[in-house]
């Protein structure tokens, strides 16, 4: 049964202190929805818990599921706060009452119920499991009749050591407790050592701070029972669901230390039945037999000749520190095997399952457990495609044009900055029918009989015409620059080279790096920006001798040949005496003004908090 374990909020009590066995239970109950308290203030941790309490807690914990089933009880009224919660487990056979049809709502449960009502909402797990049987150890054990010796010879070892001794052999509570004792759901804590002996105090009633633990370990122990496995392969970290361990068949390569290679694969993951059934067939080569996915490592070069094709059935998806890329790759040609039809159509779940996992959210579990590894996306539709071939292959003819100067040949002009920029977009198909009206960009390449159209009245939406075939891409990216704005740079760096546009040389005086006149302590760095009329602005100043304050700007020339800008980001950061940098403040949009003086000299106006700020700068020589 699947418990809930997610922590929406939490209340403190004032009768819960932090460092009481059972306060992170509190909290996780509290979070979980599984328990509000008495009162806005109070938990009752000393609280006895009743029936109806604890059938409460536990349809809660489950999630609390409608039951089908509508039995109760003649001591159970219609409508009451805990109805729905009997009805589930009488459907789910947790009770079945306290005799001639009634449920006794308000009767203190002891620990001995306690217990055993949450062993059977965990679908009873040790029964049919003979305590009593001799303890026989076998080389030809199997995996569960090896689980159950060991079992058997730990409560050997219990009762040899009177470990539970208000717990009788044969009880209806022995199993549970057994079973709670085993799970780490009853301890220490939640049980207590007496003079003569551990007890279990199966007669005790069971308090609220009692049974709240009993929940949370119990949760505790399906967390660690549904933890992953994992394989570390060098900084890539595998995690594999517990419940196929047994199903899949493991290749594992490792990454290749110390060699500077362009591809290597370091795993190859197939179900393990279709690799039995290929050799139980006398398939010699097996290679592919019902592979699921392998994880591939590749440099930067062997990445970019990559998404310069089709890339169908291969994700990128991840990037280590020394700057080699991780591509996930499901076949293309599947190969699920069984002996037989009636086999097949027999397993047919289980491979289904097998490969909603692996093509589901594995990539994203992959970096959350490696820490050298960071997220990375590339999208490979046709357009991604011809933008990586202006990038990295350099053997595409285009032209880009618009209604001021027409089609402009690239010439010698290097388009690799724009095309990478647009790569990093991700463009997925759309489902637009028709283009906005007004102007657009058009990336054409006339050998090959495509073009595509950037719209200025959406920005974002990119048409493709290839010959009578039409669809068009959308690309979301958070930033200042979006495609048609890249595009229109794109252009008219090729016109400002062909000397067609002119106007946008006079970021020029701008370029470059610059000091603070008087202080000389403040930095600058001004680059031009992809896109028209653009720059970036990297600005530093020490505010003392363990304080840095930094400033991260995108700006745009305006008519009167000034850059101005809304969308700063300001940054103060302090440092402590070996070196360790920790952010103290940071602020967005502020805004500003850099002009240049009759002199060539740089004025920064800006805002600091509530007052107008200026400062000169000087170029470096």
């Amino acid at each position: 049964m699947s418990l809930v374990t997610i922590a929406s909020d939490t209340k403190e009590f004032a009768d819960v202190e932090n460092g009481d066995y059972f306060y992170f239970a509190v909290q996780w109950g509290v979070g979980a929805g599984i328990t509000y308290g008495v009162d806005e203030e109070h938990f009752a941790p000393e609280k006895n818990v009743t029936r109806a309490q604890v059938v409460t807690f536990l349809w809660r914990m489950a999630g609390q599921p409608i039951p089908t089933v509508t039995k109760t009880f003649i001591d159970v009224d219609a409508g009451s706060w805990y109805e729905t919660a009997v009805q589930w487990a009488v459907e789910n056979e947790i009770t079945e009452g306290t005799g001639d049809g009634m449920f006794s709502p308000e009767l203190v449960c002891d620990r001995a119920m306690c217990i055993t009502l949450l062993y059977r909402m965990m679908g009873s797990p040790m029964d049919g499991i003979d305590l009593t049987a001799p303890v026989e150890f076998s080389e030809d054990m199997t995996m569960e009749d090896l689980g159950v010796y060991l079992i058997r010879e730990i409560v050997k070892e219990m009762r040899s050591n009177e470990i539970f001794m208000d717990v009788p052999e044969g009880s209806y509570y022995e199993v549970p407790v057994i079973w709670g004792c085993l799970n780490g759901i009853i301890n220490d804590d939640n049980t207590g050592i007496l003079e003569n002996g551990i007890m279990f105090r199966a007669t005790d009633p069971c308090v609220r701070k009692e049974m709240i633990s009993f929940l949370y370990q119990t949760k505790l122990m399906q967390d660690a029972a549904n933890a992953p496995e994992t394989y570390e392969l060098g900084p890539v970290t595998i995690p594999f669901p517990q419940e196929y361990s047994e199903l899949l068949y493991r290749n594992i390569y490792g990454i290749i230390e110390g060699e500077d290679v362009d591809e290597e694969v370091i795993l190859v993951i197939q179900e393990r039945a279709s690799k039995e059934a290929a050799e139980a067939m006398g398939e010699e080569d097996d290679d592919g037999v019902g592979e699921l996915f392998r994880i591939v490592r590749v440099s930067e070069n062997r990445l970019h000749e990559m998404l310069c094709g089709d890339m169908s059935g291969e994700k990128v998806f991840a990037k280590d520190s020394t700057g080699k890329y991780y591509v996930i790759c499901y076949p293309t040609d599947v190969r699920y095997i069984r002996e037989t039809n009636e086999k097949m159509n027999e397993d047919i779940e289980q491979w289904t399952k097998l490969n909603n996992w692996a093509r589901g959210d594995l990539p994203d579990d992959i970096i959350a457990c490696s820490s050298d590894l960071s997220a990375v996306t590339f999208t490979n539709t046709m357009l991604d495609m011809y933008l990586a071939r202006i990038a990295y292959a350099k053997d595409v003819k285009y032209t880009i044009s618009t209604t001021e100067y027409g089609p402009l040949e690239p010439g010698k002009f290097d388009g690799t900055k724009y095309a990478e920029y647009l790569l990093g977009g991700n463009f997925v198909t759309s489902d637009e029918k028709e283009a906005p009206d007004g102007e657009y960009v058009v990336l054409n390449f006339p050998d090959e009989g495509v073009r595509y159209d950037f719209f200025t009245a959406d920005e974002n939406l990119v048409r493709e015409i290839r010959g009578d075939y039409t669809t068009f891409y959308r690309r979301d990216l958070p930033g200042s620059v979006t495609n048609t704005e890249a595009m229109l740079g794109w252009y008219y760096s090729i016109a400002e080279q062909t000397g067609k546009k002119e106007d946008y040389k006079e970021l020029d005086p701008f370029i470059g790096e610059w000091h603070e006149e008087i202080a000389g302590r403040g930095t600058m760095t001004i680059t031009k920006s992809v896109g028209l009329a653009k720059v970036d602005i990297e600005a530093r100043w020490p505010g003392s001798a363990f304080e840095v304050s930094t400033w991260s700007i995108t700006a745009n020339l305006t008519e009167d040949g000034k850059l101005v800008y809304d969308n700063g980001k300001h940054t103060v950061t302090e440092y402590d005496e070996d070196g360790n940098d920790k952010v103290i403040s940071e602020t967005t949009n502020e805004s500003g003004i850099i002009s240049l003086n009759r002199d060539g000299k740089l004025v920064w106006n800006y805002q600091d908090g509530e007052q107008s700020e200026e400062s000169v700068f000087v170029r470096n020589n």
